[in-house]
């Protein structure tokens, strides 16, 4: 490994400003929009970890570690003691293990903490191995390390090899060595967008976790906190701000594009497609597969659909196909997957029609365009003028923010959202959007995005409630604040704010 590879990739060896020269840092200081992830908060520098930071393509993992080198530099760490490289090229754990060494070797004369950020790891087939290799040796001691990457279950395969390998996590606060970075949520894009809700989540300390859940307690309870009435008064700037969310979704690129001209240009979409295909060349799939199955996902949103029901009208012999296909969908961040919860065995009934919502508005726009064939921005305005189609997306949201919240009640290396939220149809056939499981508690949710609300709106919380164990439900609506006898009634965009 020569000195100057080295310092190819690390150029704040040689002059600590050469850090904002950088692409990624570059390019978010010259961001209309910047978003600073909470998720960089939860970082701790003064440990001998192995931190794994994972998530969907073009979310801002490589910029989040940038600007952490930044922050560290910035602080008076020693720059040569922050090391980074990008392991796409990378194809063994053997060369992985050398550059390592070769930085290691290159540092032994400077005292203190040394900070290793190896990007997209999982370019690296076997990575796992080169890292076990300099653990059991001891090369990683007093040393921080962020690896970061794109394929979720490769990603979490390899993590779990390398148990009691990933150093002092007790002594993190949170327990939590492994990190995703999910798109914004709509409280972070609404707060990064508007000056005035910006100090409401301030004022009102939205921000922090217990008070949020200390509000949604109260709901919950079929109490409704005047904290979220306060809310209400700028109820028309959240309306507006959501419907920009569904156009945008999360994904800093594309709010970027919308904020600065107003539109988001093809080759933006294009750029997340093909990594996506570019995961799935990898993976050695069938891109003519993956694309018929996007758009009976697209045909299906919000339905529950079995895999037999998703193979119609597609060149694929085997539901088994299918059911592949799919989990490659959810462990690249495309979907989530909600089940029906079977009240009898108070678990989710994994045989029956599941269903399936994309994890982000930009993310759905993207591949619906590309199986489509169609021009992906003006397809977008166009299919958010529909009144059911917005009623989907919207669901799409709620489904994914709801996954959020759960973590943010249960959070775990091994979380699994299937055992906490479901989808039910009672005996009359009414269907339930979602249930949350909160602890010995059911909490029933309908999402009515539309303004006109009517009692019959609501009967499907009403008969989930009749089965006992169950708090008071929430209707998620448009633009209505009330609380009825059985539930209540929440605009959507508040009811956001506040996970």
């Amino acid at each position: 490994m020569s000195r100057g590879e080295l310092y190819e990739y690390n150029p704040w060896w040689t002059n600590p400003q050469a850090i904002n020269q950088d692409v990624s840092v570059n390019d978010w200081n010259i961001a209309r929009f910047k978003w600073r992830p909470r998720l960089g908060e939860t970082f701790q520098w003064d440990v001998d970890v192995i931190y794994v930071l994972r998530g969907p393509r073009q979310v801002g993992k490589t910029t989040l570690i940038k600007l952490k080198i930044k922050e560290l530099i910035d602080r008076g760490i020693q720059p040569r003691s922050i090391f980074y490289w990008a392991c796409d090229l990378v194809e063994k754990p053997e060369r992985l293990v050398e550059i390592i060494n070769g930085y290691l070797a290159f540092s032994r004369d400077i005292e203190g903490r040394r900070y290793i950020f190896l990007d997209e790891i999982s370019s690296v087939k076997d990575w796992q191995k080169g890292i076990k290799s300099l653990h059991d040796k001891g090369k990683l001691r007093n040393c921080t390390v962020v690896l970061t990457g794109s394929h979720s279950i490769d990603l979490r395969r390899a993590t779990e090899s390398l148990a009691r390998r990933r150093g002092d996590v007790h002594k993190l606060k949170d327990k939590l060595p492994d990190k995703i970075l999910l798109p914004m949520k709509f409280s972070e894009y609404a707060e990064s967008r508007s000056p005035e809700i910006k100090r409401l989540v301030s004022e009102q300390n939205f921000i922090k976790r217990d008070r949020r859940h200390q509000l949604l307690s109260e709901l919950f309870n079929g109490n409704l906190p005047k904290e979220i009435e306060e809310a209400q008064l700028l109820s028309k700037e959240l309306n507006e701000l959501y419907q920009e969310y569904l156009i945008t979704g999360g994904i800093p690129r594309s709010i970027n594009a919308y904020i600065s001209d107003g539109t988001i240009t093809r080759d933006i979409y294009e750029g997340y497609v093909e990594l996506l295909l570019k995961d799935i060349r990898k993976w050695e799939g069938n891109e003519a597969f993956i694309r018929q199955i996007i758009k009976r996902l697209v045909e299906t949103l919000s339905s529950p659909v079995g895999f037999n029901a998703l193979r119609e009208d597609t060149e694929i012999a085997s539901h088994n196909t299918v059911s592949v296909y799919v989990n490659f969908l959810r462990d690249n961040f495309v979907i989530s997957m909600v089940c029906e919860l079977d009240r009898n065995r108070d678990a989710p009934a994994f045989r029956k029609e599941k269903k399936f919502h994309f994890e982000d508005p930009f993310i759905f726009h993207a591949l619906r365009s590309w199986a489509l064939g169609r021009e992906p921005y003006d397809e977008t305005l166009q299919y958010l003028k529909k009144q059911e189609e917005l009623g989907k997306i919207t669901e799409s949201v709620v489904a994914n923010h709801l996954i959020r919240l759960l973590f943010s009640y249960f959070p775990s290396t091994q979380f699994d959202y299937t055992t906490l939220l479901f989808y039910w149809r009672s005996q009359k056939k009414r269907e339930l959007d979602f249930v949350l499981r909160m602890s010995n508690l059911y909490v029933p949710i309908e999402v009515k995005y539309q303004s006109k609300i009517s009692s019959e709106n609501g009967f499907s919380i009403i008969d989930f409630q009749k089965g006992g164990k169950s708090s008071k439900g929430l209707l998620l609506t448009k633009d209505s604040l009330e609380a009825k006898r059985s539930y209540i009634e929440v605009p959507v965009p508040i009811f956001l704010l506040l996970i």
